[in-house]
């Protein structure tokens, strides 16, 4: 679990990386003009979501590894 967590974070850098090179290079703004633009600005948005779910994953992977504490003993 905890490998997943890290694969789906880098992902989710990786493509808001690439995201950001389309749509703050000169290089990127000439591959994506116009309507194409909305390629890299899509992709940064699924690289939130990755990094959103890297962190929901992280959070799961916390709250099972906790251990429970029974009062009285």
């Amino acid at each position: 679990m905890k490998r997943s967590v890290w694969v789906v974070a880098a992902l989710g850098v990786a493509l808001m990386g690439y995201s950001y090179w389309g749509m703050e290079s000169d290089a990127g703004r000439r591959r994506y003009d116009e309507m194409a633009g909305m390629i890299p600005f899509f992709v940064g948005v699924a690289g939130v979501a990755l990094l959103g779910l890297a962190a929901l994953l992280a959070l799961v992977h916390l709250w099972r590894g906790r251990r429970i504490r029974r009062p009285g003993r």
